[in-house]
Parts: C-alpha cells; sequence; structure tokens
C-alpha cells in the first residue's frame, strides 16, 4: 500500500511493528528484518542507553499517539528509529497511521558541541550553525544543506488547506563514541508501497561523516 496505514482488524502496534520491518528490510537491501519493539505512549519512547531523546512531552502530531515503535538495527550500519504511531477513526473503524520518524546514527567523527541545520524561509537560507569546526566543514559542501533539508522534512498533507508540521531537527550532537546525527523526517507515500526514508538518512549520515573525519 502507498501509505503508511492500518485500519480495521489490522490497526494494531504489532501490524504496524512488522510492516515497519519489512519497509526497513526492502529498502535497505537486507535479507532479514530488524527487529521493530512496540513501546508504550507513556514511556519515553526509547530505552535506557538508547542514542535517541526522550520524545517530546507534546508531539505537534495532528491526532493522539497510540504507541511508539523503536529499532536498532546493526545493517547496513547501525543505527536506531522511533517511530510514532497515531491513532484515529474512519468510517471502517480504529485507524493507526504512521507519524514522524526519528533516526540516531552513530558517526565515527568528532564535535565539541552540537551543530545543526538552521534557517530557511524568513531566517534565510539553510546552513549549518553550532559547532564552528564542524559547521564550516559541512557548510564547505554547497550541496549538503539541500540534502538534509530534503530529509529533515517534516510537513505532510493531502492538499495545502490540510497539512500539519512538526518541528524539524537534524542536529550532529556529542556522543560517548564520537557524534550522533539525529534527523527527524515522514515516511515517504510511493507506489506500490511507502518507504521510511532510511536509505536517504544512512546517505546523509555517511556523507556528513565523511566531512567531519580528522
Amino acid at each position: 500500500m502507498p501509505h503508511a496505514l492500518w485500519t480495521g482488524r489490522s490497526a494494531t502496534p504489532h501490524e504496524a511493528a512488522a510492516d515497519l520491518g519489512g519497509a526497513l528490510a526492502r529498502e535497505l537491501g537486507l535479507d532479514r528484518a530488524p527487529d521493530v519493539r512496540v513501546l508504550p505512549a507513556d514511556t519515553t519512547g526509547s530505552p535506557a542507553g538508547s542514542l535517541l531523546p526522550p520524545r517530546e512531552r507534546y508531539s505537534g502530531m495532528p491526532a493522539p499517539t497510540d504507541a511508539y515503535l523503536y529499532v536498532d538495527a546493526a545493517r547496513p550500519r547501525p543505527f536506531e528509529l522511533r517511530a510514532a504511531l497515531l491513532r484515529g477513526r474512519t468510517l471502517r473503524g480504529r485507524t493507526l497511521g504512521l507519524g514522524s520518524l526519528l533516526y540516531a546514527v552513530p558517526l565515527h567523527a568528532k564535535v565539541a558541541t552540537q551543530v545543526a541545520l538552521t534557517g530557511g524561509g524568513a531566517a534565510g537560507p539553510q546552513r549549518f550553525a553550532g559547532d564552528p569546526t564542524a559547521a564550516a566543514r559541512l557548510n564547505a559542501d554547497a550541496d549538503l544543506a539541500t540534502r538534509a533539508r530534503a530529509v529533515a522534512s517534516t510537513r505532510a498533507g493531502t492538499d495545502a488547506r490540510h497539512t500539519w508540521e512538526v518541528d524539524g531537527l537534524l542536529a550532529v550532537e556529542p556522543a560517548p563514541s564520537g557524534a550522533v546525527l539525529l534527523a527527524r523526517t515522514l515516511y515517504r507515500a510511493t507506489s506500490p508501497r511507502w518507504d521510511p526514508r532510511a536509505v536517504a538518512v544512512l546517505d546523509l549520515a555517511a556523507r556528513i561523516e565523511t566531512l567531519l573525519a580528522p
């Protein structure tokens, strides 16, 4: 199906978890789907020791959160993913839909402080700001901000009058092992199936890692 929606008897977190695992395997070319855990909506949204920050108190999403789906994968490179499942109802009964996706990708690089994609709209062209050394390296790649903006797209809707948007996040932060890329995005509706943007996020992580290499 082109959209990440589950209705009727299929509208369960475990059904959505299985489909998310399958979508990741398909997009990343894996022979086995990564394990996907279901976490209750009233938790932090990630287990102890995760590189993901706790979920926000207010999600900004257009429907209540039913649960979170959590992935800790090792291939094709280590990454974590938290996906929000939104709850609603239609004429067909209970419905679940995939909301925002937050990726955490460890990098073999170091930053002294956070460096993040900023700007856009009235704030001017988007650029990386924060850690001066890291920001200078990332901004030296003229195409990187465009790629990062495409990954960090967090606006969706059926038409111009029916849209919703959550706060964007694309940042490299210090981590015990070096650094971590945090990227919030939305799944992409394609035909015949939807994809969770994992390839775009991991490709961006590899490019940032190369630019920040000592």
